[in-house]
């Protein structure tokens, strides 16, 4: 079963399991493709320096969210 990636278009496979354990982690599963995930880790590690995020802290982590959320072209998370 394939897939067009959310951020760069291509055909892709799916993870063999959700990067992330949550529903979040089954979205980008079934919407990113490998490779891009594993560009995200890299930027995320930039981001996570930069701007100096405590992951401790829930603002950083939505933070970081959005920002994951954007550079992988999932779109905003619903209010709920």
């Amino acid at each position: 079963m394939s897939f067009t990636c959310s951020r760069c278009g291509n055909a892709a496979v799916p993870m063999e399991q959700p990067p992330i354990p949550s529903d979040v982690g089954r979205e980008i599963q079934s919407k990113v493709c490998p490779a891009c995930w594993q560009q995200w880790l890299q930027t995320q590690v930039i981001l996570i320096n930069e701007y100096r995020l405590s992951l401790g802290d829930p603002g950083a982590r939505r933070a970081l969210e959005r920002q994951m959320r954007e550079f992988l072209s999932l779109g905003q998370v619903s209010s709920s």
